[in-house]
Parts: C-alpha cells; sequence; structure tokens
C-alpha cells in the first residue's frame, strides 16, 4: 500500500469518527470508523502507526470538538491534539503486539486496546470521557443495555471489535473472525432485546426548567430581577401543572441563597405556592456551585456542593467533598452538576450513596449553536442505563429532557427555547450490575491485553537489556522520578529540587556536557523558543480569563518576588537539567528523540502530584514543546530560563484558585 493510501485511509477514519458524532450524528457509521485505519496500519512499524493513528485521531476531535474555540483557537488545537495522541497510542500498540501473530490477535487486540486507552483518558484529574465510542449508540437502547453491566466502555468495546473484524475480512478475504464480530454484535442486540421493558408510565410529576437566559447575560446584577421573575414564573407554571418536583438548571439563582441578602426565603415562597419540592441551584458567594433541596414548606432541607471542577473553567471555586444525595420529602436526589455529569463514576457513586433519581444540572449556554451541546446531553442517556435510575436533566438553553432507565429519551425541550419540561418519572431503588461491580469489565480488560502483550514485552525485553542506552534511559529516568515522587509534599518542601540536581551532576558525569545539552551552541534558539512557547500559552490564558470575567492579579508572595524566582530557577534548573539533559540523551538513543521528548513528558506531569489538572495540563504543553525544542536545537539549558518564567507566570493563575 502506498504512504499516500494509507495517509488517505487512516484520514477516512478521522472522518467517519466525526460524522458518527453530533452534529452529524450518524452513530451507525461507529461500527466501520475504525476499519480504514486499521486496514492502513498492515505491515507498518510501530513509529509509522502512531503518525497514522494521530492524524485520524486529531482531524476527528478537531471536528468532534469544534465547540472549544469558543475558548479559543489554541485551546481547540490542544484539546484535539491531546485526544488524537490517544488514537496514535492505540494504533502502535496495536501494531507492536500483533506484528507477526495470528489474525484473530489482531481482532481481539483493538478492541482491547481501544477500551483502555478510553478508561485511562476518562480517570485521574485529567479525566475528561468525552466522544468515547460508545457515546454514538445513545440513540439505540437495545445496544446500550449493556452498559447497565459494563458502563458506556462495554458500548465502546463491541463498536471496536466489529471495525476490527471487518478489517481483519479486508485483509485476508476470511469470513471466520468477520463472523464472530457480527455474531458478538448480535448477541448483545439480542440481549438487550430481551431486557428493554417496553416503555412503563411513571408516578412522579417532574418538571425541569430552561428558563433560556444567554451566558453574557447570566450575572449580569443588572439583569437579576428579570431573572428572578422568569424563574418564578417557571415554577408557578410547574406547580400549575402538577410538579412535585421541580430542578432549576445550573446556577440559575443569580442571588446567593444563604446568608445576609440571600434569597432562600423568596425561593422558599416559590416552592410553597407550588406546592412542590424544589432543586434550586447558585453560585454561592462566587465561591461554591450548589444544589439545594427545598421542601414545599419552604425550607431548605440539604445541600450539594459540586466536587468535580472544570480545569481552568472554575477557578476560584470550592469543590464539595463528596457525592451525595440530596435528601426530599420525595425521596433522593443525587445531583450531577454540568461537567460532573459525563463521569460514569459521579452517576455510580450517586446511586450507590442510595440516589433513587438522577438530576443532571448544567449551563452549556456557552455552548450555544455549538455541537457541544448535543454531545454533553448524550451523556445523561447512559448514565440513566448505568444506573437503572429516571434521570432528569434541566439545562440553562438546553438540552432540557427525561430519560427513563433503559435510555429512552421520554420528553425534551429544543435548545435555544424558554419553557418548562413537565412529565413522569419514578423514584428506582435498585441497582444495576454496573452500579454493584463499577469497572470490572475494564479491569477484566486489562488482564486480557497485559496477557497478549505478554509475549511481545519479553521479546522486547530480551533485545534491549543488552543495549547501554536502555539500561541508562532507564536509569536516569526512573530513579530519579521515584526519589523524588516519594519526597513530594515532604517537610521541608525545598529538599527535591536539591535531590533531584544530585542526580543531574553525578549522572552528568557519564558523558561529556555537550552530548547533554549543558553547552553554549544552540543555547539562543533554545531560549528563544522556550519564551515563545511560554508567552503563547500564557496569553492565551490570561486572554480566555479576561473574557470570562476571571481576575488575574499580582499579589505580592509572601518573602517577595526575589525568593521567588530564584526557587523556580533552581527548580527549572534541575528539571531542564534532568529530563531534557541526563534522561534525554539516552532515551533518544534507545527510542528516538520523539519518544524521549514523550517520556519527559509524561515525567514533567507526574511531579505535578497534589496539584489541579490545571497544573498537569501546563506541564503537559509545556513539556512536550520543551521536548522538541530539545531534540531540534540539540541544548537543555537555553530551556531553563523559559521554565522558570512560565512556573512564575502559572503561579499566578495557581493563585486564583
Amino acid at each position: 500500500m502506498s504512504r499516500q493510501g494509507r495517509l488517505a485511509r487512516a484520514a477516512a477514519s478521522g472522518i467517519l469518527l466525526f460524522a458518527a458524532f453530533p452534529p452529524l450524528d450518524q452513530g451507525y457509521l461507529a461500527w466501520v470508523a475504525l476499519t480504514p485505519l486499521l486496514v492502513s496500519l498492515r505491515d507498518v512499524p510501530p513509529r509509522q502507526a502512531f503518525g497514522l493513528g494521530a492524524l485520524a485521531g486529531t482531524l476527528a476531535y478537531l471536528g468532534i470538538v469544534s465547540w472549544m474555540r469558543v475558548f479559543g483557537i489554541l485551546p481547540w488545537i490542544l484539546l484535539a491534539v491531546y485526544l488524537g495522541l490517544f488514537v496514535g497510542v492505540f494504533a502502535a500498540l496495536w501494531r507492536w503486539v500483533g506484528h507477526g501473530r495470528r489474525p484473530w490477535v489482531a481482532v481481539a487486540t483493538a478492541p482491547l486496546l481501544w477500551t483502555l486507552l478510553e478508561y485511562l483518558r476518562s480517570i485521574g484529574v485529567m479525566g475528561f470521557p468525552w466522544a468515547l465510542l460508545g457515546l454514538t449508540q445513545w440513540r439505540w437502547p437495545v445496544v446500550i443495555h449493556l452498559a447497565s453491566a459494563t458502563g458506556v466502555f462495554g458500548v465502546s468495546f463491541i463498536v471496536a471489535l466489529a471495525s476490527a473484524g471487518m478489517a481483519q475480512w479486508i485483509a485476508d478475504r476470511r469470513p471466520g473472525l468477520l463472523g464472530f464480530s457480527v455474531l458478538t454484535v448480535a448477541a448483545v442486540v439480542i440481549w438487550g432485546l430481551s431486557k428493554v421493558p417496553p416503555a412503563a408510565v411513571g408516578d412522579l410529576q417532574i418538571a425541569a426548567l430552561q428558563p433560556n437566559i444567554p451566558a453574557r447575560e447570566k450575572f449580569d446584577p443588572l439583569a437579576a430581577p428579570d431573572h428572578m421573575d422568569i424563574l418564578r414564573d417557571m415554577v408557578d407554571e410547574a406547580g400549575r401543572r402538577g410538579a412535585s418536583l421541580i430542578v432549576f438548571p445550573e446556577t440559575a439563582i443569580p442571588y446567593n441563597l444563604f446568608g445576609a441578602g440571600g434569597v432562600l426565603r423568596e425561593v422558599g415562597g416559590w416552592a410553597n405556592a407550588a406546592e412542590a419540592t424544589v432543586i434550586a441551584s447558585s453560585l454561592e458567594g462566587g465561591t461554591s456551585n450548589i444544589a439545594v433541596a427545598i421542601a414545599p414548606s419552604g425550607q431548605a432541607v440539604s445541600r450539594y456542593d459540586k466536587v468535580r471542577l472544570v480545569a481552568f473553567g472554575e477557578y476560584g471555586i470550592r469543590p464539595g467533598r463528596r457525592h451525595e444525595p440530596l435528601w426530599t420529602p420525595l425521596g433522593r436526589v443525587g445531583v450531577a452538576v454540568c461537567f460532573e455529569s459525563i463521569f460514569p463514576d459521579v452517576g455510580r457513586a450517586l446511586a450507590r450513596n442510595g440516589a433513587d433519581l438522577l438530576a443532571v444540572i448544567t449551563n452549556d449556554g456557552w455552548l450555544d449553536g455549538t455541537s457541544g451541546v448535543a454531545q454533553h446531553a448524550s451523556h445523561s442517556v447512559f448514565r440513566a442505563v448505568e444506573t437503572g435510575r429516571w434521570v432528569v436533566r434541566a439545562a440553562n438553553t438546553g438540552v432540557t429532557m427525561v430519560v427513563d432507565p433503559s435510555g429512552r429519551i421520554r420528553g425534551r425541550i429544543a435548545p435555544g427555547t424558554r419553557g418548562v419540561l413537565v412529565g413522569v418519572a419514578s423514584l428506582r431503588s435498585g441497582a444495576t450490575v454496573y452500579s454493584q461491580v463499577g469497572d470490572l469489565f475494564v479491569r477484566l480488560v486489562l488482564l486480557a491485553s497485559a496477557a497478549i502483550a505478554l509475549p511481545r514485552l519479553r521479546l522486547a525485553l530480551a533485545q534491549d537489556l543488552g543495549r547501554p542506552a536502555f539500561r541508562q534511559g532507564l536509569a536516569a529516568i526512573g530513579l530519579p522520578l521515584i526519589t523524588v515522587w516519594l519526597l513530594l509534599g515532604s517537610r521541608p518542601e525545598g529538599i527535591w529540587p536539591g535531590v533531584l540536581m544530585a542526580f543531574v551532576v553525578i549522572l552528568s558525569a557519564l558523558r561529556p556536557r555537550r552530548e547533554w545539552g549543558f553547552v553554549l551552541p544552540g543555547f539562543v534558539p533554545a531560549l528563544g523558543a522556550g519564551l515563545v512557547v511560554v508567552g503563547i500559552l500564557w496569553s492565551t490564558l490570561a486572554l480566555a480569563f479576561r473574557a470570562y470575567g476571571i481576575p488575574l492579579g499580582m499579589p505580592v508572595p509572601s518573602g517577595g518576588w526575589l525568593s521567588v524566582v530564584i526557587r523556580q530557577f533552581v527548580i527549572a534548573l534541575a528539571i531542564e537539567g534532568w529530563l531534557r539533559g541526563i534522561a534525554f540523551v539516552p532515551l533518544a538513543e534507545w527510542l528516538g528523540g520523539g519518544t524521549a521528548a514523550a517520556v519527559g513528558t509524561a515525567a514533567g506531569m507526574l511531579l505535578q502530584r497534589g496539584l489541579g489538572a490545571e497544573a498537569i495540563a501546563w506541564a503537559m504543553v509545556t513539556g512536550a514543546a520543551f521536548g522538541l525544542i530539545r531534540a531540534r536545537t540539540r541544548n537543555a539549558l537555553g530551556l531553563v530560563i523559559p521554565h522558570a518564567l512560565g512556573n512564575v507566570l502559572f503561579s499566578i493563575v495557581a493563585a486564583v484558585r
């Protein structure tokens, strides 16, 4: 196959993946979306496979997350590239594991690796389970019923399996493995047909409000009285239409509910007049994103503070501690606030903690007119199936809807309109398999992936153990990382940079300084490129904060700026001397410059232990850029000043948090 043919097939997979998600929302295309990519990977080395996979993934996610352009072009591109890299890793691992082995290994490995990588990008402080392959099937309850046992990841698995079977059939024209894939998918569908019950009639009258207040007006204090009038009228309408539970969208109340000047008494009066329980919401004190259950008596009876915050988007917000359902006179209502609703473990935690019904409250006004609105809404369908609970979704500008436990949408208000959705639901107390065992399916996927990869791993280790670059690279990256990891957060706080610097000094004696990059040649290009990277990133971040009203000040730190600058310079010197110095050279000799840059970036991200997603994302982007600059200029010394400057500038952002 020609190079152009491989590139065209990889691009075709990217286009098919994009088309499977909103706005086109042609979910049936997902079943073959990976097929062109897998065909293009035949007989190519893992490094080339990574490039083809990254191309397919980046093209797909440039379209899928195009809504990110509302926050700036650079954030959009960076997120698409980040997500696309997972597809690149998938492609490289698939080729590495399956090379020279029986066809069934290729077919089995594809869904295993795809599912495992989707899970890995969904967990931790950097978790972002957006646009998972299984989400493309949100319209078909008989398919997604599998999520009641496996979570959304099981649906991703069978969709990827279909693509793998088709790719193998195209490669060798043998129907056996394609037939196995088809039969597996058919078994899932038949099981869904037997388990999905007819649409039941609920016994609890509920209402979800969609006030449709533009995002730019939502926090305008001059418009706050008008917003309160809109909400009061909507609660009154919901009450007149018989609703017993009324759910507000995220941060609907433009004032504090509690404390001096709070409007709890007024909102309680609305609940009393409507003779209904109200789930109200506010940005309390500007620091807490809360939902409050207000009984028909007008009294606040329980409160939930959003636990999972949006990186860079919710600076200054204090997170809650636990996904605890709200107690109401009707039953326990588990609330997922906006971003939280995309995480399977949040819905599961609420169900396990006693939620009888789930409420998703969100403000997607920032995404109006983009595909992000529909993409976000599709997650609520899966939370219903995974937990076996009715989901009431109240969105400021849409999509507001009610979803039954089988994933059927039982009522909906179109985006961009104002209205009150009144429907029926039921309180449910049973537990699905997924609620009970969690991500057991993914753990089984991990074990199966490890078992299939083990022979290849043993062979690779046998080949590399005799190479000096392998031993030096492993020691140079592993020993400092383990030591510093154990020291992070210890007292005194400044001990780890000194220990890391000691490693740099000791290991640098193994080779001449020019090989490590601690020299003047290349210093100026490395310095200039590093400063450009930091300047662009900081300017983009500052402009985004300014656009959304988040103030960035320059408070004088305790001890003064001089001590901060000196400390950050020492930290930068230690980290660059390590990651782009003593570790980079043997890793590049062993695996190549690109892989050395990637390993250095990952190690730098691990140094952010205990910090938020913002610090890890900053380390990821700057680390990747610095690694590429190091490979290009052969100089590590010039990156020290940009690294230190970036640390100082980012500390201003951290102060906002």
